[in-house]
């Protein structure tokens, strides 16, 4: 049976990769009117919005598009409404930076392949009534998240893990209780699955059979009231599947048949996979379906090496118990079920946590137990304060107080699991022995540079934004906690996120240009430091900093030593890295101002490669300049706007005749260097652009 699903998954994937193959060649083709369906508002019905095409021509209807909207035509849309707009259609990119999320392939697994732009403003013309029901669980859903909060702090942590675990509202990605929960092994408490439906049905069927409803009524009740409870959450895909499987399941007794999990198993993944293919793919479909056979398959063994656990003395006679041995022997009797349960199901996801997020949390095998059993208590009471809020608000409010202290229970255990020496263990990024630099890509003409020497050094970080999604993730992966921060110059771009680095690393150090300068994120960041007491660091020209033996940090340029506040571009650091005898220059977006400056001093300016990004108001990278630092590669910014910011093209050209390679980032997104004593190799993160070896002469 599970062979026919696995089967019927593959054919149909093949009929909806060969229409999405067949999308792509609608790029290149002009401005289309089309008119479309909108099936997905996104987690907060705010967007980004998925549409379905009803009618363009010569374009296949059915296809998936993700609506970009221009922000000054942003319309705020809902599940089923219609739209007819001219646009283009756009490929969506693919990641400029190591290990951050790919867009590309989380979308191409939802039937998306292409992004549609409309470029005259939207016009709507009705709604669909297939998505009325989605429509109505959408204001069910927002009434639910105020409810179930109320008399608690919108943003606190309880209210966050309320909201998480009822509606699979997830924190945001920075958050440490993030990190404890993923570190204890209980991350899915924060997104609506099989677990949270499970609870949902086995709460509704107690609170039917209390009312003495025929065995029947009960189960197609509980069914009906988990498949609302899927739309109200999303109907996201591991809920769906979840009411497909229990469904499968509990319809067995309908038919007054004893229901067998593993065959239940493989008919609701027939089903999944008959309408859509792509699911045998994801990471949420392959730990459902592989943790439920786990748990039918080895529970049944676990039991049995546990059955010490749950006994008595074969010799004594269980009459001779008195209340509160036999209270004790039914304890450890259900610790034993839940131990063997717990571990059967470590053995299903285990394995496909080390594939797809590379850690393995063997404390979730005992954490699981407690913190389960809370978070049912917390979506029991969630919705007792629902229906008992409806009829009296106080009697709501004193339950949503105690909802939190649960809430705060839940997380402090998570820490505490997330804590234990070796209860989790993480895959160890493959960088070998040498040392690594990556110039990040960022949007807009930012910048950021990790430094893998020493205790790791963070030069320039991007904004908030910018930072949390393509830095951020990169760092983690890498498992990497720089303790020295430096700020190249007082952009928001490069350093709005400066502070958040505060609240993430244990930092020693940090290095900037100077303290008067007048942007509100750097001076934030200057306060944040002389708070955090780590040692702040204004340097000047010639200073040298020791990482490592062979590494050093060099200071070329040092603008606390120039009179008046000048250009931000222009009052930054220039640095020059020595590592094992290779020279790598970082000159921030300064321009032709600082490059004179540095020819002036007389100082030596050679390097093997240039990191620079591109200054607003002056030229940059001069011939004199590229001259005097005689570099074998160039690594650049290249934004499209403003014009000041992109590489113009006779200075391609210059590069080129001087045998300069350059790394346009545009072009190659990230680069990776990577640093061997007798070799330096760049490693563009897109295709297209050859890795670069640079050796010695």
């Amino acid at each position: 049976m599970l062979s026919s699903g696995l089967l019927l998954g593959h054919l149909t994937h093949g009929t909806i990769i060969e229409s999405q193959h067949d999308c792509l060649k609608q790029v290149d083709i002009g401005e289309k009117i089309i008119r479309g369906v909108v099936i997905d508002t996104g987690k907060l019905e705010s967007g980004p919005y998925l549409i379905k095409v009803l009618e363009a021509e010569n374009f296949p209807t059915g296809t998936r598009l993700l609506l970009s909207q221009p922000k000054h035509q942003d319309v705020i849309l809902k599940h089923g409404d219609i739209i007819s707009t001219k646009g283009r259609f756009k490929n969506i990119g693919s990641i400029r930076n190591p290990y951050e999320f790919d867009r590309k392939k989380w979308l191409y697994r939802q039937g998306v392949t292409l992004i549609f732009t409309p470029s005259e403003k939207l016009k709507l013309s009705g709604t669909s009534w297939q998505y009325l029901p989605f429509r109505t669980m959408a204001k069910w859903r927002q009434h639910i998240r105020s409810a179930i909060t109320l008399s608690i702090a919108q943003e606190s942590k309880q209210a966050q893990l309320i909201r998480a675990v009822v509606l699979g509202e997830r924190p945001p990605r920075d958050s440490a209780m993030i990190h404890d929960f993923r570190e204890s092994g209980t991350l899915h408490v924060f997104a609506v699955s099989g677990l949270h439906v499970g609870m949902v049905g086995a709460i509704i069927s107690v609170v039917l059979w209390f009312f003495r409803l025929p065995s029947w009524a009960v189960i197609l009740g509980t069914i009906l009231c988990m498949t609302v409870y899927a739309g109200i959450t999303g109907m996201n895909a591991p809920a769906v599947r979840a009411v497909i499987m229990a469904t499968v399941f509990l319809s067995g007794f309908l038919v007054q048949r004893k229901p067998v999990l593993v065959n239940s198993l493989a008919a609701s993944a027939i089903i999944v996979l008959l309408f859509d293919g792509h699911q045998l793919f994801t990471t949420g479909f392959q730990l459902s379906y592989g943790v439920l056979l786990a748990i039918a398959l080895a529970t049944g063994m676990w039991t049995r090496v546990l059955k010490p656990l749950g006994e008595i003395d074969p010799f004594f006679p269980r009459p001779l118990l008195n209340s509160k041995q036999e209270f004790l022997l039914e304890k450890r009797r259900w610790l034993r079920g839940s131990l063997a349960v717990s571990m059967a199901a470590w053995m299903g996801s285990a394995p496909l946590m080390w594939l797809h997020f590379g850690i393995v949390t063997p404390i979730a095998i005992i954490a699981g137990i407690p913190l389960m059993l809370i978070v049912f208590l917390i979506l029991a009471l969630a919705m007792l304060s629902l229906a008992v809020g409806a009829l009296w608000q106080p009697a709501g409010d004193s339950i949503n107080a105690l909802n939190s202290r649960l809430a705060t229970t839940t997380y402090t255990l998570a820490a505490a699991f997330a804590d234990i020496p070796s209860g989790h263990h993480y895959r160890k990024p493959n960088n070998n022995d040498n040392h690594h630099i990556i110039v990040f890509d960022l949007p807009y003409g930012g910048g950021a540079q990790f430094l893998d020497v020493g205790g790791g050094i963070l030069l320039d970080c991007g904004h908030d934004d910018t930072f949390r999604r393509h830095v951020l993730p990169t760092l983690r992966a890498l498992r990497a906690r720089p303790d020295s921060l430096i700020i190249s110059h007082a952009d928001v771009k490069h350093c709005g996120a400066m502070s958040q680095c505060l609240k993430f690393y244990d930092v020693k150090q940090s290095l900037i240009p100077r303290t008067d300068l007048r942007s509100p994120s750097y001076k934030k960041f200057v306060k944040n430091v002389l708070a955090h007491k780590s040692q702040l660091i204004t340097p000047s020209a010639g200073q040298i900093f020791e990482i490592e033996p062979e590494i050093f940090l060099e200071t070329l340029h040092a603008p606390r030593e120039i009179d008046g506040s000048g250009r931000a571009d222009d009052t930054g650091l220039v640095l020059r890295l020595h590592c094992h005898g290779w020279q790598i220059l970082f000159t921030g977006d300064a321009g032709y101002t600082t490059e004179d400056q540095l020819l002036s001093s007389g100082i030596d300016l050679s390097a093997d490669i240039i990191v620079m990004g591109r200054n607003r108001d002056d030229f940059t990278g001069s011939q004199s300049f590229l001259q005097a630092v005689q570099p074998s590669a160039i690594i650049s910014t290249n934004a499209t706007f403003p014009q000041m910011e992109s590489i113009p093209k006779t200075w391609k050209k210059y590069l080129k005749l001087s045998n300069i390679d350059l790394f346009d980032q545009q072009l190659t997104g990230a680069v990776t260097i990577t640093i061997d004593k007798e070799s330096l190799t760049l490693s563009p993160t897109l295709e297209g652009t050859p890795p670069l070896m640079i050796t010695r002469e």
